[in-house]
């Protein structure tokens, strides 16, 4: 399909974030799970030139319900009435990132007629690879089990393997989380990681492509009552940039961090907040020599941390985050001799994955974040993934959690008709807020705490003194004589002790807590003994030596 350069390197046939990656038709078109199904074909017979850009702008809604304005005669009224009773919520989706694609794709599985608009005219490779844990993987499995096989098939699987956090500078560990435990306990799939363009390349190929409009931004909406409207029908309208409009029964912004959608839903409300780091990332040419029995470790520093990820056929990915006033963009040309003088005395792990990247394969961006809000939902409008819950990267969470709202949102819109009793469709978006708000702005204070931990790190006593220190006479110099006496800081310590205890909880909460009924689930399993066998390592290779808070 597309010929992705190094941000992509990834093969067909390969089984993760690998070198090359040039033509995702093949594996589009793979057997899916239930009855052999290919994904692709549900929308690609007799339309394989048709691209989502090609598609006019005007909804061709399923089921025959055109756009509510273009019917105004007495005989079109009557028709679209007799129409609406018996079909679902017309949606459109603002947004066709992953939330947005996702919820596309849940609504079509329900027979949910939708339209999604993107801002970009195309879709291409950026990015590296995204982290997919076992409840965004269930809840892909609910939406559509073809394209949750393609998704397992494709990535590289991490969960059953050790992932946690170290010292930054000794490398010891400081936890162990053992992954696998909820994964086995509900019958999960495995987390793993894959690369961002080709989920979104699977997500769009199994979406219909007539349902799809690309190169068109929403700029607002506007809910229209009965009283107004030329059928007698209350509906949405929907205004794109370019002051074209469309019409259906709700809106759902799924158009990220800055949504537009969300500062008119939420008017003077609230703003993304900075997290005070920088993030540099890239992919490179690294593998660990225990590859096998360790996938995502996260280096622990005091205003910088280092986080870093096997993603396949010997290529890893890694995040430097470092604190720094936003805005401020490295033009020095030499990125990488920065980074390796920035993190010069760490752990042998941070600086050889450094000099094996390219200098032109380092991005960089600031980390931003929303507060968690509880009130998602106004009218006929819906707040979905980054626009809801935008979330720091350090739980792996954003994109899980978007995946585990566009379930929700198809579960609640199923029971509803486009001319149900008044209030139907409304008290149905409160229902999809009700069971998500909590769970995701849960999650949200867990990445936030997580981003405190890891840039907050102190071994010991003395190390890396307080600014406020250099005002008070003989403290630094007395504080630099206690931390060579190497006594643990109590933060360590009490955290070490604390994590310990809280770890399988928060673990078990964050991927086996999700949303998704039995009924929707059909088990296509990672874990060994349940579906496809990958490593077992022994239940001992996840314990630390040593007594708690000390131990490494």
């Amino acid at each position: 399909m597309v010929s992705c350069g190094r941000a992509m390197r990834m093969r067909a046939s390969g089984s993760g974030c690998g070198r090359r990656y040039t033509c995702f038709a093949a594996v589009g078109a793979s057997e899916g799970a239930a009855g052999g199904r290919r994904v692709v074909s549900q929308r690609r017979s007799g339309a394989e030139s048709t691209s989502p850009s090609e598609v006019s702008s005007s909804p061709r809604w399923s089921r025959g319900c055109g756009a509510v304005a273009d019917r105004t005669s007495t005989a079109e009224v009557s028709e679209w009435r007799a129409e609406a009773e018996t079909s679902k919520p017309r949606v459109i989706i603002a947004g066709g990132g992953i939330g947005g694609l996702c919820a596309a794709l849940a609504l079509q599985s329900k027979g949910i007629p939708f339209m999604l608009y993107e801002k970009v005219k195309e879709y291409k490779p950026f990015g590296g690879p995204i982290q997919l844990q076992c409840n965004a993987l269930e809840a892909l499995e609910a939406i559509d089990m073809g394209v949750a096989r393609q998704v397992m098939d494709l990535g590289t699987i991490t969960g059953d393997r050790i992932n946690g956090l170290l010292d930054g500078k000794t490398g010891e560990w400081f936890i162990k989380f053992d992954t696998r435990k909820p994964a086995l306990r509900k019958g999960l799939p495995l987390t793993l990681v894959l690369n961002r363009y080709v989920l979104l390349d699977i997500l769009q190929q199994a979406v219909d492509p007539s349902s799809m409009v690309l190169g068109k931004r929403v700029a607002k909406y506007e809910e229209v009552s009965a009283r107004d409207s030329p059928t007698g029908a209350p509906y949405v309208e929907v205004t794109f940039d370019d002051g074209t409009t469309t019409q259906g029964d709700v809106v759902v912004a799924a158009d990220g961090i800055n949504s537009t959608v969300r500062k008119q839903l939420r008017p003077r409300r609230d703003e993304a907040t900075y997290s005070g780091y920088t993030c540099y990332t890239a992919t490179c040419d690294f593998e660990l020599k225990d590859v096998d029995s360790i996938g995502y470790q996260v280096y622990l520093g005091n205003g910088q941390y280092f986080v870093a990820s096997d993603v396949g056929e010997g290529r890893t990915q890694w995040y430097a985050f470092h604190k720094q006033t936003s805005g401020i963009k490295d033009e020095s040309g030499d990125v990488r001799g920065n980074l390796l003088a920035m993190f010069s005395d760490w752990d042998e792990g941070v600086v050889s994955r450094l000099e094996a990247t390219l200098e032109e394969d380092i991005e960089q961006r600031d980390i931003f974040d929303r507060r968690p809000v509880f009130n998602w939902v106004k009218g006929k409008a819906a707040l979905l993934g980054d626009s809801a819950h935008s979330m720091q990267p350090n739980m792996g969470q954003g994109g899980c959690q978007a995946i585990e709202d566009a379930y929700v949102l198809a579960d609640v819109l199923a029971s509803c008709s486009a001319a149900g009793p008044d209030g139907e469709i409304e008290e149905a978006l409160k229902e999809y807020g009700r069971r998500r708000c909590a769970r995701a702005a849960s999650i949200h204070g867990f990445a936030r705490s997580a981003a405190l931990m890891t840039t907050t790190w102190r071994p010991y006593l003395g190390t890396d003194p307080y600014d406020f220190y250099k005002y008070i006479p003989g403290a630094i110099p007395f504080w630099n004589a206690v931390e060579k006496l190497k006594i643990p800081h109590p933060g360590k310590v009490v955290g070490q002790i604390m994590m310990m205890l809280s770890i399988d909880l928060i673990l078990d909460y964050i991927a086996s807590g999700g949303p998704v009924s039995s009924e929707d689930r059909v088990k296509y399993c990672q874990v060994p003994g349940v579906g496809v066998p990958k490593r077992n390592l022994p239940k001992d290779a996840f314990k630390m030596n040593g007594i708690p808070g000390f131990s490494n």
